[in-house]
């Protein structure tokens, strides 16, 4: 039998376990990531496969064992958790909501560098929305980072890096024909959690956005057992109730993890219209997500734009110890924004750019 044969009676197998409601072990994990691995193995049967898995619904035992599948196959990042003695960063989503707005995770995350936590974002190209953090980048003038050199130059001369994960993961491609059948049909799979999962810096702090309540728990127990340090996940709504991926000054909001060995899950909400509505967070092309972007770094921009920036960068510093509290990390997120150092740091990394790409 050939290893792609192989890899298809592997597949068909789990899809008919998951149907039947049953759970996978690690190993089981390990192989089934072997055989998405494989370019060769039938895209059909990979996408069956995913779809049973998702319908059975994906534990965080599962999730954490298909990460560290993934991420002993990627490419070296040449660090691990901390950079020059401070706790890397990293804020992302799971993907999957659609919704055409503003990549606020991309901005928190250089409101956040710019305060002085170092970020290194793990990210990709958008799927299921028009703009993913590549792409605003790319519309930002910000380059990406393909291998370890670049990422410590980057770190060192901007104080926050992007992985682009297709660069870091080459083990992803094959699942790519799989996920492109699955994204046309509309349909989730574990790839939409998977990503903030496998970072391959493994950073001490970490914020993750989903558009799913009910993902939250899920997603907790895998970065529990993945080692994170002190992580968030966070779901809000905006003035109408309905998910955006991220914190949200605009309605309610929910977040769960540990801030270093302190479990928390607390819910919090605002006073509909009090910064603006979803409407200012739209973005369907990534031109005008970076305008949007752009406007916030420079002290300016819609409330609504601003005020999911600021809490979610807030977010980040306080669970890397740069607050007390929540409030106190929103206060040093605002006052980043107000000298300008968001908006020098994001020149710093337009040059950094330039001197990469000339």
């Amino acid at each position: 039998m050939s290893c792609e044969t192989a890899g298809s009676v592997v597949l068909a197998r789990a899809a008919a376990h998951c149907r039947a409601g049953g759970e996978m072990c690690a190993a089981e994990v390990e192989d089934l990531v072997a055989c998405l691995a494989v370019v060769g193995v039938g895209d059909e049967g990979k996408a069956d496969f995913l779809l049973a898995w998702a319908g059975k619904g994906e534990t965080g035992g599962e999730l954490a064992g298909m990460a560290r599948a993934f991420l002993a196959r990627a490419k070296s990042a040449g660090l691990t958790g901390r950079w020059g003695g401070k706790e890397l960063a990293d804020c992302c989503g799971t993907g999957g909501g659609g919704r055409p707005i503003v990549n606020i995770s991309t901005a928190a995350g250089r409101v956040a560098a710019a305060a002085g936590l170092p970020v290194a974002q793990h990210g990709t190209r958008g799927i299921t929305r028009p703009s993913g953090s590549a792409d605003v980048l790319t519309a930002l003038g910000a380059a990406g980072v393909s291998d370890a050199g670049e990422l410590a130059s980057c770190l060192g001369e901007v104080g926050c890096a992007f992985l682009y994960a297709p660069d870091f993961h080459p083990a992803f491609a094959g699942a790519a024909g799989a996920r492109r059948i699955l994204s046309a049909k509309g349909k989730r799979t574990a790839f939409h959690l998977l990503g903030p999962l496998v970072n391959p810096v493994r950073p001490e702090v970490r914020i993750v956005g989903v558009f799913q309540e009910e993902d939250m728990a899920r997603l907790a127990v895998a970065l529990e057992m993945l080692g994170a340090k002190s992580y968030a996940i966070v779901y809000g709504e905006d003035e109408k109730g309905a998910p955006l991926g991220e914190l949200s000054p605009l309605g309610r909001n929910r977040f769960v993890g540990t801030r270093s060995g302190e479990k928390f899950d607390l819910t919090e909400e605002w006073a509909a219209g009090k910064w603006g509505s979803s409407k200012d967070l739209e973005a369907p092309r990534a031109e005008e997500s970076a305008a949007k972007i752009e406007a916030v770094l420079a002290g300016d921009g819609a409330k609504a734009v601003r005020g999911a920036v600021v809490w979610n960068a807030g977010m980040m510093l306080w669970l890397a110890g740069m607050g007390k509290d929540w409030e106190e990390g929103r206060k040093l997120a605002e006052e980043t924004i107000g000298k300008g150092a968001a908006r020098a740091l994001l020149e710093r990394w337009r040059t950094w750019s330039w001197k990469k790409l000339n």
